[in-house]
């Protein structure tokens, strides 16, 4: 028997365990079923609305510097930030970390020769891999740490 999603309609196989299963077992579905439930139980059910005013309350006495902090670090981050040193740089955003497609692993990260080494405020880098999997990092020699002394200069 195939139903189809009340969200975004789809077919789906529903699970025999569910009974009258009317959203696919998409994330996406399953949190606007969330969604829907919460809204219709705050509607019919005073206790738990109750509850969640409550609860909301006494979060907010308990933080009360809670928005004044995120409002601050907000403005703070859409604010260009800038570098002192020899180059006046303006960073226009905060690096994204996630953005890197290389596998988990062990690498070998060093300044790329063209990089001029009197400048201390970037780097051009080149990232080798030591070994893509590496359970115990048995390959690594101190020859693959990163010398403080030098990146400190």
């Amino acid at each position: 028997m195939t139903n189809y999603c009340a969200h975004c309609g789809n077919a789906f196989e529903p699970r025999p365990q569910v009974r009258n299963q009317t959203f696919c077992p998409s994330p996406d579905c399953q949190r606007a079923r969330k969604t829907q439930w919460q809204r219709a139980k705050r509607k019919s059910d005073p206790i738990y609305r109750d509850s969640l005013r409550d609860a909301h309350t006494k979060w907010a006495q308990d933080n009360p510097d809670y928005w004044r902090n995120r409002s601050r670090l907000k403005r703070k981050l859409k604010r260009p930030q800038h570098i002192s040193g020899q180059d006046q740089q303006t960073v226009s955003s905060p690096i994204k970390m996630d953005v890197c497609n290389l596998p988990s692993g062990l690498y070998r990260i060093t300044r790329h020769p063209s990089t001029p080494a009197e400048n201390g405020l970037s780097w051009i880098a080149e990232i080798t891999p030591v070994v893509l999997t590496c359970p115990r990092k048995m390959d690594v020699s101190t020859e693959d740490f990163i010398d403080i002394s030098v990146v400190r200069k």
